[in-house]
């Protein structure tokens, strides 16, 4: 904005706010553009939350028209002192006999001795020590502690060095290696380590490293780790202790995961139907920053509704949602009754999954919810292209404020020059006619 007009100061006349009330006067049309602006982009911004909540309704119908949605299992240990288990999908049902004989353990050894101190007196001045086959250059004094810590800074050395305090209350050096199992035994530590207090390892292993042994349904299995995956095809067995005992591990359907599915997608959709409801109200009190009012909106609404009721003809017994749960209240959310699906579940599972995902010539009731969703969701859809159209609207309005704005300074500049000119040509009268009253005073 350019800044104000300097006045003579010999007038009556307030040049400046004349100036700004014209200037406000011819505004108007730039900021009816602003306004119009702002509720676009509120349009916009409105419809990237509606494929957001679109987006939560379409995964949830996928969950529930996948193959997986019926296939979770759930495993149990009959003792988890033993062993505990989980289990995807893959896992067969059925039970498995375990027997664990020998868990899985890293190697443990400790320098021969002890030390009084870990922290001061110094154990080593040079030298190395050579761990698994991989060396620890000693260049400067080290303590136990310092020379715990140089192991562990160690590239690939592939064990945890550690200062402990031992029963007398002086310490010791202990390495433990980090994985368990045979192959990662690193055998007697040899040093040429010289100077200071001396330090040596114990050839004889406070642990050794060693892979569990386990037995499923008598068939042997040798691990490196206490965590077995695919033992038991699709199961993960952590093992907690060796026992003579066999532990039963029971692998069954788990069709609660059904029922939370079933929660969510009902989520989705009274969310997306929330918001829906919110942005008609808003058009009806007459706010123009919603999108209550678009067309897409009151068929989308009614596209889902439909879809959601539809009968789907499975030739089974379970022809619609409602049957097995899933009902309309009367403000149009959506109720899940959880005992009417368990019911068609225990009775009649295979009709229930064939209502779900549908079958050979037909698609499942949640096939149809994602199918009429991409509708509006997929690359090139109703709501994208609306995107599309409202951000065109904005940067058109954008571009005209723009050269709006350079027009309105312009008209600025030159009023400016011509309130200046009417102010100075106002002065000149008024000094004029003051010369002119002084001359007539001496003339009398």
């Amino acid at each position: 904005m350019s800044s104000p007009i300097t006045m003579s100061g010999f007038n009556d006349i307030d040049f400046n706010s004349v100036l700004e009330a014209l200037m406000a006067q011819e505004r108007r049309p730039v900021d009816q553009l602003t306004t119009q602006q702002a509720e676009l982009r509120a349009q916009r911004t409105a419809f990237g939350t509606l494929a957001t909540r679109l987006g939560a309704f379409e995964s949830a119908s996928q969950n529930l028209a996948s193959a997986t949605a019926f296939s979770a299992t759930k495993a149990t240990s009959s003792n988890e002192a033993v062993a505990r288990v989980s289990s995807a999908s893959t896992a067969p049902t059925g039970s498995y006999a375990l027997a664990v004989s020998q868990l899985a353990r890293s190697q443990v050894t400790v320098t021969n001795g002890t030390i009084p101190d870990s922290n001061t007196t110094i154990v080593a001045t040079g030298g190395s020590l050579t761990i698994g086959g991989t060396a620890v250059a000693i260049t400067e004094d080290v303590t136990l502690e310092g020379l715990a810590s140089a192991i562990n800074a160690t590239d690939g050395i592939g064990v945890n060095a550690s200062v402990v305090r031992s029963t007398g209350g002086a310490y010791q050096l202990v390495l433990t290696s980090k994985e368990t199992g045979a192959a990662a035994a690193f055998g007697t530590p040899t040093s040429t380590l010289t100077g200071g207090a001396g330090l040596s390892f114990d050839p004889v292993n406070a642990q050794d490293a060693q892979d569990a042994h386990l037995t499923i349904n008598n068939v042997a299995v040798v691990s490196a780790s206490n965590t077995v995956e695919g033992a038991v095809p699709g199961t993960t067995l952590t093992l907690q202790q060796a026992t003579e005992n066999p532990v039963t591990i029971t692998i069954t359907g788990d069709l609660s995961s059904v029922e939370e599915l079933v929660k969510k997608f009902t989520s989705a959709y009274n969310d997306l139907v929330s918001f829906l409801d919110q942005q008609t109200k808003a058009y009806g009190n007459k706010e123009r920053d919603n999108i209550g009012g678009d067309p897409l909106v009151r068929q989308l609404r009614s596209s889902l509704s439909r879809v959601v009721t539809g009968e789907v003809a499975t030739g089974g017994a379970y022809t619609s949602l409602a049957q097995v749960g899933l009902t309309f209240n009367r403000t149009g959310q959506l109720e899940f009754r959880n005992a009417d699906l368990q019911s068609a579940l225990t009775s009649n599972l295979a009709a229930v999954k064939s209502l779900f995902q549908g079958g050979t010539g037909f698609t499942g009731a949640f096939g149809n919810v994602k199918a009429a969703i991409e509708n509006y969701t997929s690359s090139g859809g109703l709501i994208p292209t609306a995107q599309t159209r409202l951000g065109d609207q904005v940067s058109k309005i954008t571009s005209r404020i723009d050269e709006m704005e350079r027009r309105l300074l312009i008209r600025r500049e030159a009023m400016q020059k011509e309130f200046m000119a009417a102010d100075l040509a106002i002065a000149q009268l008024n000094a004029s006619k003051s010369q002119l009253g002084g001359l007539s005073s001496s003339l009398f």
